[in-house]
């Protein structure tokens, strides 16, 4: 059987049993109906069973052409599937991409850059669902998740975006209360305020030159969510380990302060966007990806020493 005309004649015989007669098929493909006639006879022959009753004023189905046929259907269903995604691949990204991300991300990064996604890719319909859960990409319908961890899923593909920048911070109004630590160990002298989620942010190993020291830092508050530990930091309540990303604004307008020059905590997770394999084909994945991927680029370079 010659494989590379196989396609094209089990459109041919699906076009002539939909059209119910050679001649009509022929006018609808735009081609002699010498070329359909001998189409679905190439296919009978290959075959060894005869498809079509041929009568002189219509066409039935056999058994065997029947049977075929719902395969024939299929394989030309999944021939023009192919052809979209491809025609999907080359054009403009559009419609509803589903995204799950932690609210601390959602409100500190992603919300601030939205205005700009949207001029770029106006057509693209962002559906964000804030939640610290590890979603089900298949089984809950999400494209893509945001997720802050040391040990991505091995079934998914996790992009890194950036590592996980961590200061310590606290307001002015705090720092003027008690004063600011000089070294890590400074901390247990100190209101600490705690995130919960483990190997994320409640790092207590810190790093200067070279050398690291762990610090049994404590708390009176803990939370699970980044955004209200801003918030209690910002009120004074104490000092916060925090994404450098979710704080770089209150650095600049000087509502928080950077402490502990020249140490840095220690945290071994990432920021990965996370989606399936089959799914990166698609233009309003690729497009959201790609921007954060630019985004967070700077965070992805490598930090320089002070000299």
């Amino acid at each position: 059987m010659k494989r590379e005309h196989l396609i094209g004649q089990m459109v041919t015989f699906a076009r002539v049993v939909e059209a119910g007669s050679f001649a009509a098929a022929a006018r609808a493909m735009d081609v002699n109906t010498s070329v359909t006639s001998k189409h679905v006879s190439q296919l009978e022959r290959e075959l060894g069973a005869r498809l079509l009753e041929r009568g002189t004023r219509s066409l039935k189905l056999t058994e065997a052409g029947a049977a075929y046929l719902r395969h024939c259907q299929r394989v030309i269903e999944e021939v023009e599937h192919a052809r979209q995604t491809v025609m999907e691949m080359q054009s403009a990204p559009r419609g509803r991409l589903r995204v799950s991300a932690p609210p601390g991300l959602i409100a500190g990064l992603v919300v601030p850059w939205l205005p700009e996604f949207r001029r770029r890719y106006p057509l693209i319909e962002l559906d964000v669902t804030a939640s610290n859960r590890f979603v089900d990409l298949a089984e809950e319908g999400f494209d893509l998740a945001l997720r802050v961890t040391d040990a991505p899923q091995p079934n998914v593909v996790a992009r890194k975006l950036a590592d996980m920048r961590i200061a310590a911070c606290a307001a002015p109004s705090y720092i003027e209360r008690r004063g600011a630590p000089k070294e890590p160990m400074d901390l247990l002298e100190h209101d600490c305020l705690q995130f919960t989620p483990p190997g994320l942010m409640a790092a207590s190993v810190f790093e200067k030159d070279g050398v690291r020291v762990e610090v049994p830092i404590r708390g009176s508050i803990r939370i699970n969510h980044a955004e209200p530990l801003r918030t209690l930091a910002l009120g004074g309540l104490g000092i916060a380990l925090l994404s450098r990303h979710l704080v770089h604004d209150d650095f600049r307008e000087g509502r928080l302060v950077r402490l502990l020059p020249g140490w840095h905590p220690v945290v071994d997770a990432a920021l990965y966007a996370v989606y399936l394999p089959n799914r990166y084909g698609m233009p309003k994945l690729r497009a959201f990806v790609e921007f954060l991927l630019e985004k967070f680029e700077p965070a992805r370079r490598p930090r320089r020493s002070k000299p």
